[in-house]
Parts: structure tokens; sequence; C-alpha cells
């Protein structure tokens, strides 16, 4: 592999970089296109794209711009799935280079790309000859990271170009890490918001500085004070204790259910659900045992009686699903049949 010379870049580059450092950083964070139209206006390239590739699926998945490519992308993917173990700079993938910028140059065999198909059904079509890339940190046989590709006429990325890359490459590497985080939490408040619980992330001073509840319980929206029944749940000093707790608390005459997870660093995670509020039955149902989709899955079966099928289709989830849920609930609920599921979840709706 070829060694790039570390160089100093001038005030002008530092100065963008920052730039581009400041915005990846701020709470309303840019979307991938952004990021790929910052890249372009600090590099020069025909294209830009990020790309989230698991290599034993050819799960590739990928962001252009711009975005006029989008179909040419998409009809050549094909041509890239097959062809894709040509790549000279995949092939260096998961050898300790994630936040180093390379090009096809540095790769060993990267001066014969244009000898493989994956040139001519992919790139030769695009109008593409040179290729910098910085992977990002990733698990095993994933890689994700930024491209940035050239034509001919247009020559090889410069030793300048690699620097600026290897200095955005840690401010990449969070921006994707947060974003990732992001929408797992969003995705795992919306699941907690369909059997009634709010997520929610209190400061030390019961100021809410995450909230699921959108347009839900004011009470809990970011930047409000929880209740104090619930503040005083909060852990303090420096000896905290991680493991989750179930709490139960009046507040203005109703009782909260919150399932309290305090963190090493940052706010404790809260699990809030209003008793009085919930779907009838649900709050008896987590007392035996069951998750908030199990008792989804349970309380559809008994307001229909519905098959697997039917209960699949107004839930959304797949059919085996919905049978692996049910398993678990007939267990706990000590029944061998639907039927005897439905009368046991009525008599705990009524307790």
């Amino acid at each position: 592999m070829t060694a790039v010379t570390t160089l100093d870049l001038g005030a002008d580059d530092l100065g963008a970089v920052l730039e581009i450092a400041t915005e990846l950083a701020a709470d309303a964070l840019p979307s991938f296109e952004r990021v790929l139209e910052m890249l372009r206006s600090v590099i020069e390239c025909k294209i830009a794209s990020f790309n989230d590739m698991t290599l034993a699926t050819s799960d590739y998945r990928t962001v252009t711009a711009p975005a006029e490519y989008d179909s040419l992308s998409h009809e050549l993917k094909p041509a890239y799935d097959r062809y894709a173990h040509q790549h000279p700079l995949i092939s260096l993938a998961g050898r300790s280079l994630a936040g180093s910028a390379l090009r096809f140059c540095d790769a060993p065999g990267g001066d014969r790309l244009t000898e493989t198909e994956l040139f001519t059904h992919f790139y030769e079509p695009f109008g593409l000859r040179f290729q910098l890339i910085v992977q990002l940190p990733s698990p095993p046989d994933v890689v994700v990271g930024y491209a940035l590709s050239r034509a001919e006429r247009a020559g090889e990325f410069s030793d300048r170009d690699v620097e600026v890359l290897n200095a955005l490459g840690p401010h990449l590497a969070m921006h994707h890490r947060t974003v990732v985080n992001q929408e797992r939490s969003g995705t795992l408040g919306l699941e907690a918001a369909r059997s009634g619980w709010t997520a929610v992330s209190v400061r030390s001073d019961g100021v809410v500085a995450g909230s699921s509840s959108g347009a839900g319980d004011a009470r809990l929206a970011v930047g409000q004070r929880v209740p104090a029944p619930v503040a005083s749940l909060l852990p303090s000093g420096n000896d905290i204790e991680t493991a989750a707790s179930i709490e139960e608390v009046d507040v203005a005459g109703e009782v909260w259910r919150c399932v309290v997870r305090p963190m090493r660093a940052g706010p404790t995670m809260l699990l809030v659900r209003i008793v009085g509020n919930e779907p009838r039955g649900a709050s008896t149902m987590v007392d035996v045992g069951l998750t908030p989709r199990q008792i989804e899955v349970a309380m559809e079966l008994a307001a229909t009686g519905g098959t697997n099928v039917q209960l699949a289709r107004r839930l959304g989830i797949t059919e085996g699903t919905v049978k692996k849920h049910l398993e678990t609930v007939f267990a706990v609920l000590g029944v061998e049949s639907r039927a005897a599921a439905i009368v046991a979840l009525g008599e705990l709706a009524a307790s």
C-alpha cells in the first residue's frame, strides 16, 4: 500500500473542516444528503455517496449526491453487487482502516481497476475513474463509509484531498453513530407508545432532556420539569446503581408506573405509563410477565378472536411473530387453547 505523506493543511482548508465539523455536531443533525454536499464543497468530485454494506448478504444501501444520479445508481446496482468483490478498497475492509482515507492507487491491485468487470459494468457507465473513500467504524463484515468519485479528465485525488477527508473522518463517524442511535431511540419510543408508555431521559435536576411523547402528555415534553413524585425517583450522587427498578407514584391523583434506569453518564432513562390511561388489563398483564408486544398481540386476540393471519394483518407483523408471541402468552397464562386464553385474558382485564 502506498504511504500518504501527512500534510499541513492551509488556513482555508482548516477553516472549511472546522465549519463542517461544527455542522456535523449540531443539535439538528444534517441529513446524509447534506453531508455529501458538504464533502463535495471541499473536495472536487463528480459523485459522492454514503454507503452501508453488509458483505455477507450483498445488502448495499446508499445515498447519492447529486440526486440526479439516483436512477442510474439503482439501475447499475445489480452489476455492483455481482462484482463488488473486485473493488480494491472493499477488499481491505476489516483491516483496521476505519478513519483512514484511501484512493484506488493506495490499495493493492488498484492500478488494475480498469481491467475488471466492476469497472466495465459499473464505474465506466457512470463515467468514473478515480475514487477516494473513508471507512467508518462498523461491525465485522459490514462496511460503512463515504466515497467520492471522479471522472478520468478530473485526475487523481491529491494528497491534500486525502488529508482533508482524514481530518473529517472522526466527525463523520460521530455523526453516523448519533444518527443511528437517534433512529433506534425513535423506533423504541414508537413501540413503547403503542402500549401506552412514554420513553424519556431526565436530567438530575428533573428537566426532560429527551422524550417520545411528541404531542402527548405535555408534562413529559422536552424542557419541562417532571412532577415532583417522579423527580424523587431520580438517583443522586456519584455512586449510582444502574439496575432498573419499577416504581409507582401518585401524581395529582393519577398512578404513574415508572421503569427507572439510571445511567453511568448522562440523564436517567425512564419508561412512564399513567395506569389510568393504559388499555384495560394491560397493567395486570405486565405484572404477570408479558412484554408490551406480547400484550398487544394478546389484547388483539381477546378483542377479535382472530386467526394468526388476521392478527398479523391487523398489527402489521408476520404470522410467525404472532405465533411466537401467542406461545409465550399461553405459557404465562397456563392455557393450551385460544378459547382458554381469551377467557383468561378477560379475567385479567376485569381484575
